[in-house]
């Protein structure tokens, strides 16, 4: 692996950009420099970094083309050591414009800045887990200022440090996230902070908690929607989604778990919906005593939601939280079942004597013989059709 620095400003894929005309190829780190770095076409490294090194000065940063799509192989692939100024940066990609990125980033010591700054109209999609970590506190590691569209793929961990969160939202972008995102480990280390009027939509995964009690998964102090499509889980300590005042629109569908100490709702902002788009999804809450979890389902879940499907509920009996349901099963009197069979909550009464087969066919005597002796045989009645058939 070779450490490649910029010797000027210019495309990525230009030899005159480069020391010794060597383009940065996959099994390279690239180094800014001080310079800007376009990236318009299909590039893979180890790494790119702004940061300083033997020979290297700390700045720069790599400008996003439209068309670019790089892929940083390292398991921390951006490095930002800039005081001022973000190791990845989109001033280029306007609105219709597109750019790609794969990388994971974790670690940067010496970040004073943003690590990533989108800033524009475009369209920015970027696969690979992002944290942060370092000395410095109040940073942005992931900065979304402008008015285009991040898809995220990913997981997303807030940092150790004072207010350094994963991704920062303060414009009024557009944002898709498929991962795991998790608050962080001190005060105001948010995994996601939305601070514009971003509409921002988890599609898939899991919202949870860091270990600090103000380091919520998710703090949205916005103005746009949010919409999250998966679990929001409390940690021992924080919750998963945190804030959120009253004129915001934030829709979860859940489940809705405790944390270990099951004394932190998963949800702590000041006005949502329960928008249920999994099935099932419940809510878990703490018994009086504290020690046990209840469950508590959405109707529309049921059966799976615990409840009975209508045609096992006695005819006409309105049940569900909210009365929705009517039951359809008829269920016999014990009087109209045999003798000893189960019926409802007791046993049928019926019984079958010959009493009852006299009184079903007409016959009051206890006697048949001598009940069918006055009745005309089958000669009989045909001796006298006989007859008044000839008179």
């Amino acid at each position: 692996m070779a450490d490649i620095r910029a010797a000027a400003s210019g495309d990525f894929s230009n030899t005159a950009t480069w020391v010794g005309g060597v383009v940065p190829g996959s099994g390279d780190v690239a180094f800014a420099n001080t310079f800007t770095v376009t990236i318009s076409d299909t590039r893979t490294v180890q790494a790119i970094s702004n940061a300083s090194g033997t020979g290297i000065t700390v700045g720069g940063t790599f400008s996003l083309l439209n068309g670019c799509d790089l892929t940083c192989s390292n398991a921390n692939g951006v490095l930002n050591g800039a005081t001022s100024t973000a190791c990845i940066q989109t001033p280029s990609l306007g609105l219709g414009s597109s750019a790609r990125v794969t990388a994971n980033y974790s670690s940067n010591a010496n970040a004073q800045y943003a690590v990533v700054s989108f800033s524009t109209a475009g369209t920015l999609t970027w696969a690979g887990n992002i944290s942060m970590t370092g000395a410095y506190n109040n940073l942005r590691s992931f900065e979304v200022s402008g008015s285009g569209t991040l898809i995220f793929t990913g997981n997303i961990t807030g940092s150790s440090n004072i207010g350094t969160t994963g991704i920062t939202i303060t414009g009024a972008a557009t944002v898709s996230v498929s991962g795991t995102i998790t608050g962080g480990g001190n005060t105001n280390s948010y995994g996601l902070s939305i601070i514009g009027a971003a509409n921002v939509t988890m599609n898939s995964g899991m919202v949870i908690g860091g270990t600090n009690a103000t380091a919520a998964g998710i703090n949205n102090s916005g103005t746009g929607t949010l919409t999250v499509n998966g679990t929001c889980q409390s940690s021992a300590n924080a919750p998963a989604i945190g804030q959120g005042s009253i004129t915001q629109v934030t829709r979860l569908s859940g489940p809705f778990l405790l944390g270990a100490s099951g004394n932190i709702n998963p949800v702590q902002a000041q006005s949502w919906r329960w928008a249920p788009t999994q099935v099932p999804t419940y809510m878990e809450v703490s018994t009086s005593g504290g020690s046990t979890k209840r469950n508590l389902y959405t109707a529309d879940n049921m059966p799976s939601g615990g409840y009975p499907v209508v045609a096992n509920v006695r005819q006409s009996t309105v049940y569900g939280p909210s009365s929705e349901f009517t039951g359809t099963l008829s269920v016999p009197a014990a009087s109209s079942v045999a003798l000893g069979v189960a019926t409802d909550n007791t046993t049928g009464t019926a019984i079958l004597t010959a009493a009852n087969v006299r009184a079903a066919v007409g016959m009051a005597s206890a006697n048949l013989d001598t009940q069918l002796a006055v009745k005309a045989t089958v000669d009989q009645v045909s001796s006298i059709v006989q007859g008044a058939t000839t008179a």
